[in-house]
Parts: C-alpha cells; sequence; structure tokens
C-alpha cells in the first residue's frame, strides 16, 4: 500500500506542468513633477580678533573669513538675486552690537551679481566692510544678525 502511495505522489510529481493557455499585458506610466527649488547654505563672516587701532583704515573682510554662499537651483534661465536685510540692530546703517559694553560698530555688506541657474552648485562671496573709524571702539565682541535671501 505504501508502495503505491509513493508512485502515485511520484507519478503526480513529474506530471507535466499544465501549459499557459494565454497572456495579458498592460501599459504602465512612470512619472514625476519637477518643481523650481533650491538648497543654500552660508558661512559665516567672522573678523577674528583686530586691534582697535587697525579700524583707523576700512576693513574688508576675505574669503578666508567667511561669506561664502552656496546654492544648487533647478535650472531653468532664471537668472536669481541675492539680498540681505538690515540687520538686528540696524539704525540708519547696519551695525554690529558689542556683546559686553553695547557699543555699535558699523559695518556694510556686498552682494554680488548671480549667474542664470544651471543645476550645478553654484557659489558667490558676500563681503563686509567695516569703514574706517575715527573715534576707535570699546573692546568688545561685535556682533549682528542678517537674513540672507535668494529669490529665483
Amino acid at each position: 500500500m505504501r508502495r503505491i502511495v509513493a508512485l502515485a505522489l511520484a507519478a503526480v510529481a513529474l506530471a507535466p506542468a499544465a501549459a499557459v493557455a494565454a497572456t495579458a499585458t498592460a501599459n504602465m506610466n512612470v512619472s514625476i513633477q519637477i518643481t523650481a527649488g533650491c538648497n543654500v547654505s552660508l558661512t559665516n563672516i567672522n573678523f577674528g580678533a583686530v586691534a582697535a587701532t587697525a579700524l583707523a583704515s576700512a576693513t574688508t573682510s576675505t574669503a578666508a573669513m567667511g561669506g561664502l554662499f552656496t546654492y544648487a537651483c533647478s535650472p531653468g534661465g532664471v537668472t536669481p538675486s541675492l539680498s540681505v536685510s538690515q540687520g538686528a540692530n540696524f539704525q540708519v546703517s547696519n551695525r554690529m552690537k558689542g556683546a559686553s559694553a553695547g557699543g555699535f560698530l558699523p559695518y556694510t555688506l556686498s552682494v554680488p551679481t548671480l549667474p542664470a541657474l544651471t543645476g550645478a552648485t553654484q557659489t558667490a562671496q558676500i563681503t563686509a566692510t567695516i569703514p574706517a573709524q575715527t573715534t576707535l571702539p570699546a573692546v568688545d565682541t561685535y556682533s549682528d544678525t542678517v537674513v540672507v535671501t535668494l529669490s529665483y
């Protein structure tokens, strides 16, 4: 009896599979909508430690001091623009405020004109200038915060 069951199972296992009688196909679309967008980063400008007497002449930041604006935007032939706010201590002009003495140190920012968007990572250098001081500033750490905006 076991032999008959074993032979029956073997016969079922060795039987040819049923042939495929027909096939059906369908199309599937794959799509994406790309919208305009940018990734941006910015390094702070830091003049470092400067003797008050050095500010008798105008001092302009260099690339090594920061201010590098890096951006990658969707291409499209659009020419973007870069702008900066007046800053947290603005009064007639941009000013950095002293942390302990509370005095102010004026400065200006220069923002470059940007080229058309390419889709690749691009950079622009923002510079800060502290104009020559006729009265030397108090010893302190001065700072200000501005908002940098990329419009595209």
